[in-house]
């Protein structure tokens, strides 16, 4: 990344300069950024609690202490996004069998804008692709799934 452009400290300022180095035609430099975003902080906070002291607790109860912090992670969109921004970026970097894998994740993640897959003009490359064919042809089947259909009469 160039040097006037500040380091990302989180998911978003990672996608942000991922999506603007698209834009410019930087593909390399955008899937580095997108990368790097899955590893920073993202918007969903959690808390995780490690163990301390082993044996019980000192104020009762079954465990030992715990100590408690708190942690910012990917929320399901920011993984969609994630994995669905660096299809593009393979996409773009002629590297079909990484940008249908990565497709695969957002899929596996909840994303299912298919039509904006098949529409976007970043994956092109994909049209044609036995892969991305082949993935497609699944979650098309499963769009229809209704698992309460064994309800129906």
């Amino acid at each position: 990344m160039a040097d006037s452009v500040p380091e990302p400290t989180t998911f978003r300022e990672a996608e942000v300069l991922g999506l603007r180095l698209m834009q410019e035609g930087d593909y390399q430099g955008a899937l580095d950024a997108f990368k790097k975003g899955i590893k920073l902080p993202g918007s969903k906070k959690d808390v995780v609690r490690t163990k301390l002291v082993s044996g019980p607790s000192p104020v009762g109860g079954s465990a030992g202490g715990t100590e408690s912090n708190e942690v910012q992670t990917l929320d399901e969109f920011e993984l969609q996004a994630a994995h669905y921004n660096m299809a593009c970026a393979y996409a773009k970097l002629d590297n079909a069998p990484e940008a249908v894998a990565n497709l695969k994740i957002a899929f596996d993640n909840g994303f299912d804008n298919y039509a904006t897959v098949r529409a976007d003009p970043d994956l092109a490359l994909l049209v044609g692709d036995s892969d991305f064919d082949a993935l497609m042809e699944k979650v098309d089947s499963q769009k229809g799934f209704n698992p309460f259909g064994f309800l129906k009469k």
